[in-house]
């Protein structure tokens, strides 16, 4: 996405968001436009962490998961999910591999 990178704020902070190639594919595939991630990132019902994989997962109140990294100011989102693909992550794997980090 270059230069006109979306612009967040995450606890204060102001970060880009960048999607990857692959975020961009299941946007189109899920019918999940930015303005969905954004609202996931900016304002989540539900936030996990994979620790396997070192990523964040943010479940906003409009349905849309997003599994990110964070790093050096930028919000590299790695792919998007809907809400019962997430439900089925964090609560049918659990604690095996995802921490429950609850709201933002």
């Amino acid at each position: 996405m270059g230069d006109a990178s979306p612009r967040i704020s995450l606890d204060g902070v102001e970060v880009a968001v960048r999607l990857s190639a692959h975020a961009r594919q299941r946007m189109r595939e899920r019918g999940v436009d930015l303005a969905g991630i954004l609202e996931a990132l900016e304002n989540p019902c539900d936030h996990a962490y994979d620790k396997s994989r070192d990523v964040a997962l943010s479940l906003g109140c409009n349905g849309v998961a997003v599994v990110y990294s964070l790093k050096g100011g930028i919000i590299e989102v790695v792919t998007v999910l809907r809400e019962r693909e997430y439900r089925h992550l964090v609560h049918h794997i659990g604690r095996r591999r995802y921490k429950r980090l609850g709201p933002r």
